[in-house]
């Protein structure tokens, strides 16, 4: 069942060229998709092609018709089908479009197919290398972000059939590396964390498989999905579970508002038991209000919210962090909703990673992370541009 956002999105999705991968992340992903949302598949190729058109390449040569391969420096639109359709009077044409196929697998050809025959929302497959200018996936997406890729960009005023829109959800990969392996090689993961303010769901290669049904508690029915959205309490946790709700809920949801501050970090956040209580029941009536308003007879899976504290016990981990990973391989969650946090002083954060990134490596389902633009707001002392705009007289 898709969501029940009414905006349309422009989502994004990073394809790393293992075929396995890629078709389960690409399959997650389209079920956060509503049926409007436009949906980009790009891969990053390192180095240049193995034909390199100079500037004064005529950009969209090979025709227009969905099924040929268009082209401006380093940048390939590539055909949905899999015989790669092109102009058969042009023998380049067809040997360059043959190089395009591996790293798009024909699971993921499946169903984005199925995804156009819709016809409600646009399905667009690019591969980027070296020759456009950006020499590292990171910058790749971080150019897209910032809308070097869009039909915004002067350079794009004649190939808008080409131009990438800023996207409102990233979907990825990541092979989940332990810090060392992050320090020696690098990880792209972390780089569009913490620098891209983007939302990104995150699915990770080497997921574990579940827990014997005999001892995993179960929350939701057979095929319903269950949304564990990790909450500290604070103003901004409640602003996560709004965020969800307008773009990603489905009213047949099981979503869990699971409480993950510990008293040490309440303390240090500055936050009372006063403020989670409010925040905590607003999310909750939030979720709620959402599944009676959306709630349709022709389903037989009823939607649902629980509240959860995940309390520290005897015998268990002490870090909030850990406790938040046993709980989740014990339990049916499908999908674990966080939003970014600035790693604290304290040393263990040093060594283990900020929430966020700690969930993202070892968590036992995908994780979406909520990752907004901040907004800067002027003081309205800042001059003649606030007095005109508040009315007063100088």
């Amino acid at each position: 069942m898709t969501p029940m956002s009414a905006a349309k999105k422009n989502v994004l999705f990073l394809m790393s060229g293992s075929a396995s991968a890629d078709e389960r992340m690409v399959t997650f992903g389209l079920s956060l998709m509503g049926e409007g949302d436009n949906c980009w598949v790009v891969h990053y190729k390192r180095g240049a092609s193995s034909k390199v058109y100079g500037p004064g390449r005529i950009a969209g040569s090979f025709g227009v018709s969905d099924e040929s391969v268009r082209e401006r420096r380093g940048v390939v639109m590539v055909p949905l089908s899999d015989k790669l359709g092109v102009d058969d009077s042009s023998d380049a044409s067809s040997h360059r479009s043959c190089e395009l196929g591996p790293w798009l697998p024909d699971g993921v050809r499946a169903e984005l197919s199925k995804r156009r025959a819709v016809g409600k929302g646009s399905v667009q497959i690019v591969q980027i290398d070296g020759t456009s200018g950006k020499f590292s996936v990171e910058e790749c997406v971080a150019s897209i972000c910032d809308g070097e890729f869009s039909s915004e960009d002067p350079s794009y005023a004649n190939d808008e059939w080409l131009a990438i829109p800023k996207p409102d959800l990233i979907v990825m990969g990541c092979r989940g590396r332990g810090i060392v392996r992050r320090a020696l090689l690098g990880s792209a993961t972390q780089n569009v964390l913490n620098r891209i303010p983007v939302s990104t769901c995150f699915y990770r290669s080497s997921l574990p498989a579940k827990t014997s049904q005999s001892v995993q508690q179960k929350f939701g029915s057979e095929g319903q999905r269950v949304v564990c959205i990790a909450m500290s309490g604070s103003n901004s946790s409640r602003r996560l579970v709004e965020y969800f709700v307008e773009s990603y809920a489905n009213p047949t949801d099981v979503v869990l508002l699971l409480h993950c501050l510990s008293d040490s970090q309440r303390k240090r956040k500055d936050i009372t038991h006063s403020d989670i209580e409010e925040n905590m029941a607003r999310a909750f009536g939030a979720v709620e209000r959402f599944q009676k308003e959306h709630a349709t007879h022709k389903s037989e899976l009823r939607g649902r919210v629980i509240r959860m504290t995940l309390d520290q016990e005897d015998g268990h981990a002490s870090d909030v962090r850990d406790r938040l990973i046993d709980f989740l391989e014990m339990t049916d969650v499908s999908l674990l909703v966080c939003g970014r946090a600035v790693s604290s002083s304290h040393l263990r954060s040093k060594f283990i990673s900020p929430f966020p990134q700690f969930c993202v490596n070892h968590a036992p389902a995908p994780v979406l992370v909520w990752n907004p633009e901040p907004n800067y707001v002027k003081s309205a002392s800042s001059g003649a541009e606030a007095r005109a705009g508040s009315g007063t007289a100088a």
